[in-house]
């Protein structure tokens, strides 16, 4: 089977999380209300679905296209689909420099 990578969604300034907290879609996996705002913020965004065929397909931690990575983890196991197939983070000196900006 070979693995298929979709792009990340192109931000166009209408992404419903523009204005939200980061932190919103990283909540503990086990905060079920907190699950659900995130969710909740996702539900009403046009990019929806390229956001979860993006998470779908890389290891992105959180709340992405109103999947969590549990939501995520069954339906790749549902479909057929690698686990974590990419891991993309920006590395630790994008980070440093976007803090600094």
């Amino acid at each position: 089977m070979s693995t298929v990578l979709v792009a990340f969604p192109e931000l166009d300034g209408t992404q419903a999380c523009r204005d939200s907290d980061p932190e919103l879609f990283f909540p503990n996996p086990s905060d079920a209300a907190g699950l659900a705002k995130a969710k909740a913020v996702c539900a009403t965004c046009p990019l929806l679905r390229p956001c979860a065929a993006y998470a779908l397909t890389h290891a992105v931690a959180g709340v992405w296209g109103g999947t969590s990575e549990s939501d995520r983890q069954r339906l790749q196991r549902r479909h057929g689909m690698p686990q974590r197939v990419v891991w993309s983070s920006p590395s630790a000196s994008t980070r440093q420099e976007e803090a600094t900006s």
